[in-house]
């Protein structure tokens, strides 16, 4: 399994980076420009449902607002737009549930490891892709919206004839402080036991410029979270195309307390409404991550 949400450290400061890895080309820059464009999601059409609706504890309907905590540092699921609000799928899900539940609804900025120590108190929810997992569950609630794992993406036509399944000796583009890098590093030491040549990392501060070099030819293989793979695609005008199959995949889920049943019941029945009524599908598309998609919401999933 996963660990947290896939991005185990947050990006390192450019002066920690070997040089030359953090700086950026004009093609970067303007594929860094086309990944910032934010899709329009219109959620007008999502209209409450009282029967889920009289689902949302007492407390919370009088005050008619619900709160999340996210961390808004990971694109596409949820960041800072140009104007300085929180965007992103899961922003734009979170609402789409306010919506289904007849509340407004605040996303609040936090540090990733903080919020669930404060869902309950600070936060109603913690939406923020965070992995469900069986340590998570003994302190929280979680109702899965979305599945996510490893995922890979090459310069259009794959012109290096890259198999995902054998990067030994390959210029693997990456993000500092992910999942990736740790996966790199363990894969790397299965190919020198072999007596191959390991992963040459191309370690980088963000992954849109993981992303650009790959696409500039620069690394041989994205290798990122599936979504963060599947929104660098979306948002490459078709300089770069996925490769080989997603691995790893697990659950992401919004963090609900333990006390809070109702809510939990309550936030799995709007979440399945999303599903059911295609509004779900069609946020997700518009972030390039439909493939997320998962028929069924569930509260505490044990797979």
């Amino acid at each position: 399994m996963i660990p947290s949400r896939r991005t185990l450290l947050r990006a390192l400061p450019a002066a920690l980076i070997a040089p030359g890895l953090a700086s950026c080309t004009r093609a970067s820059e303007r594929l860094d420009a086309e990944a910032n464009v934010i899709p329009h999601v219109d959620l007008s059409e999502i209209t409450a449902v009282p029967e889920i609706a009289d689902q949302v504890p007492a407390q919370i309907r009088e005050r008619g607002e619900l709160v999340n905590g996210a961390s808004l540092d990971y694109a596409p699921g949820e960041f800072v737009g140009s104007d300085g609000t929180a965007v992103g799928f899961d922003i734009d899900i979170f609402d789409a549930l306010g919506r289904v539940l007849g509340l407004a609804t605040r996303t609040e900025s936090a540090v990733f490891s903080q919020i669930i120590p404060a869902i309950g108190s600070l936060y109603d929810v913690g939406m923020s892709s965070f992995t469900i997992d069986p340590e998570r569950l003994k302190t929280v609630s979680m109702v899965s919206y979305f599945r996510a794992g490893v995922s890979y993406a090459v310069k259009s036509g794959n012109p290096y004839d890259i198999d995902p399944a054998d990067l030994c000796g390959k210029r693997v583009a990456l993000q500092v402080g992910t999942y990736q890098e740790e996966l790199a590093e363990i894969r790397t030491a299965q190919c020198r036991a072999d007596g191959r040549p390991g992963y040459d990392v191309l370690a980088y501060v963000d992954n849109a410029d993981a992303a650009t070099n790959t696409a500039g030819g620069k690394a041989d293989i994205f290798m990122a979270d599936s979504p963060v793979t599947a929104y660098a695609i979306e948002r490459s005008r078709g300089t770069l195309e996925a490769i080989g199959q997603i691995e790893e995949s697990a659950l992401n889920g919004i963090v609900i307390a333990r006390d809070q049943p109702e809510l939990a019941q309550a936030i799995r029945a709007a979440v399945q409404h999303l599903i059911d009524s295609g509004h779900m599908q069609r946020i997700l598309a518009a972030w390039g991550n439909e493939s997320g998609m998962i028929p069924v919401a569930e509260v505490d999933p044990t797979s």
